[in-house]
């Protein structure tokens, strides 16, 4: 499995808290399952990997302190 793991924000209360299986990979079949620690939403597999492209994007924005 190459793909990152992040924890995505739930579509329902907004929390990025999931459960995931012991050995997850996003793009297998059958998916999941992952659940949102705070509202119990299970997401489907397009949810997640919605998610999941958008949290990759803002970690990839991120930069730290600049070396002097």
């Amino acid at each position: 499995m190459n793909a990152q793991i992040y924890p995505v924000a739930c579509p329902i209360c907004g929390e990025s808290q999931n459960t995931l299986p012991g050995v997850f990979d996003p793009h297998s079949e059958p998916f999941g399952p992952v659940t949102c620690m705070v509202c119990n939403y299970q997401f489907s597999k397009s949810d997640y990997l919605t998610g999941l492209a958008t949290k990759a994007i803002a970690y990839a924005a991120l930069k730290g302190p600049e070396e002097k």
